[in-house]
């Protein structure tokens, strides 16, 4: 059932002052959480609002152009902030942590206790000084980092949050995600305000226990409605734990919000696509589009949706753009797959096949898509492509399933039963005749239907005829029917008339045309009971 997004402008207007009021903090919520050019967008852009706190958002964008290398951008930002106001400590932070990373050590020692006589017992400027010597160099650096960690820990009882978090982070880069995790859920404890330990513990604890990082996420976002990376990163770990239509209706409300990004937009068409809001996406990118007509990710989406709501003809047009105007693109098997769904649902189904050979050229190591092809050219009556295509399938599985073997006998049988050349069907069969022999032999529960493929290959291996082998096959079959006298029940819904039809009539075939009279007549009265119980069914309804 389709879903349709309404916001309200009083829940959007709502959404909209909230998330201005957070204004810049949504940067440094950003780079406390790693995101450092999510941070530099949201910092560069609420910088010179009135609410906005500049010496400190100097700090940060001074830390974000150190994590990407710049030192003079770095230092542009510092020296800025301490202008601005020279009491704020973190900037003399930053100044000594790029001391650090040019190798003055005294001097980013100096810059150190300035920053902490200007702060004298703040936790979290003792902890910033501790991760300016983590970051640069944790083992040259070991004695200051545990000398600061316990400072920190001494001047806030324990209690401040961002000693739990550079703990974690520690913990993360050591690929130790349990504890880590551990660390960021006390820093939640200390501070229950505190948006990256929750991004954080979310991002650690994901692959353990979706569910629970997920409820970690909508718990900070309850209490901070107004909080864009509480937004945007609760709508991903929807989208990753595939809640399709919750990331999308969470993101709907995500880009309301005035600290979104750019991409965002195209972010949330995808989440609308891949939570079946066809039309929903499908606006949204031709928005996109008609500002960028070039953009990749946008075409895609387009002919996606396209062809999801069955417009047919417009999907196809909108495939071929797609493909032809970007001839380097990064395709993926959804793609070639849903352009043939397009193709195969205009009645081109010739051309729909073609877009799975592609497919398949591309991504050769692809079992499903192999799988997927087989069908493809079963559904195209080109039953021996059929059978390479399921026999390429079944080479990448290391032990394949009963039903996939019996799925190969059946290829098989097609491909021969159509083959126009008697030599060519007998090889078919009979390397049907293989898998289905290896079914019945390694399952504990044999089935009518297995007896009933063995027949049918046979059959097919002799020039359309039953022979020996063949009768063989049916009487096993009609062994297994007669354990259940419902298999001849006509008032049973799952009953097998057709299967008794089937075996004796064969039978009748080849004794008929072997000239075993005896046989003949025992399997012809066996016949027309089936036949007269049947019609007699048929009758009465």
């Amino acid at each position: 059932m389709k879903i349709k997004l309404f916001l309200s402008l009083l829940v959007a207007g709502g959404l909209a002052a909230g998330a201005q009021n957070q204004g810049y903090k949504d940067g440094i919520e950003y780079y406390k959480a790693g995101q450092y050019d999510n941070a530099q967008t949201i910092l560069e852009r609420t910088l010179n609002d009135a609410s906005t706190d500049k010496a400190l958002a100097n700090y940060y964008l001074g830390r974000v152009a150190l994590a990407k290398g710049d030192k003079a951008k770095a230092k542009a930002y510092f020296d800025k902030g301490l202008s601005i106001n020279p009491d704020n400590a973190f900037n003399y932070v930053g100044v000594g942590a790029l001391e650090l990373l040019n190798g003055n050590t005294d001097a980013a020692a100096n810059h150190f206790k300035q920053a902490q006589n200007l702060a004298k017992k703040n936790a979290e400027v003792t902890v910033a000084i501790a991760r300016s010597y983590y970051n640069a160099d944790p083992v040259k650096y070991a004695k200051e980092i545990d000398k600061n960690m316990t400072k920190a820990r001494k001047d806030s009882k324990n209690q401040d949050p961002s000693i739990y978090v550079l703990e974690g982070d520690m913990l993360i880069d050591q690929q130790n995600y349990g504890d880590a995790a551990g660390r960021y859920e006390s820093a939640i404890t200390f501070d229950a305000n505190n948006p990256e330990g929750y991004v954080k513990y979310a991002n650690a604890y994901f692959f353990v226990n979706k569910d629970f990082a997920i409820k970690k996420l909508e718990e900070y976002l309850a209490n901070h409605p107004e909080s864009a990376m509480a937004q945007r990163e609760l709508a991903e770990k929807y989208f990753q734990a595939d809640r399709w239509r919750a990331a999308s209706e969470l993101y709907g409300k995500y880009i309301q919000n005035p600290n979104h990004f750019p991409e965002d937009k195209a972010r949330y068409a995808v989440l609308l696509y891949w939570g079946d809001r066809f039309p929903e996406s499908l606006q949204i990118a031709e928005e996109i589009l008609e500002q960028d007509p070039s953009n990749f990710l946008m075409q895609r989406v387009r002919f996606l949706d396209q062809t999801k709501m069955e417009q047919y003809p417009a999907a196809i047009e909108s495939a071929k753009k797609f493909f032809e105007s970007n001839p380097d693109g990064a395709f993926t098997v959804n793609d070639y797959t849903t352009y043939a769904e397009a193709l195969s649902g205009n009645g081109q189904d010739s051309l729909a096949v073609i877009q799975y050979e592609l497919a398949v050229e591309k991504h050769p190591e692809n079992a499903n898509l192999l799988k997927e092809l087989s069908t493809v050219y079963s559904k195209n009556k080109q039953y021996a492509k059929s059978a390479d295509a399921y026999g390429a399938y079944l080479k990448t599985q290391e032990d394949p399933s009963l039903n996939d073997l019996f799925g190969m006998s059946g290829r098989y049988l097609n491909a021969a039963a159509y083959a126009t050349d008697t030599i060519q069907a007998d090889e078919l069969a009979n390397r049907g005749v293989e898998y289905v022999k290896e079914v019945i032999e390694r399952t504990s529960e044999v089935s009518p239907i297995m007896y009933q493929r063995l027949g049918r290959l046979y059959v097919a291996a002799n020039n359309k005829k039953p022979d020996a082998n063949a009768v063989d096959a049916y009487v096993k079959m009609i062994e297994l029917l007669d354990k259940d006298p419902e298999n001849m029940n006509p008032a049973n819904a799952n009953n097998a008339l057709a299967l008794y039809w089937e075996g004796y009539a064969f039978q009748q075939a080849y004794y008929s045309r072997i000239k075993d009279k005896e046989k003949l007549d025992e399997v012809t009265a066996k016949l027309n009971n089936v036949v007269e119980i049947r019609d007699a069914n048929k009758k009465a309804e």
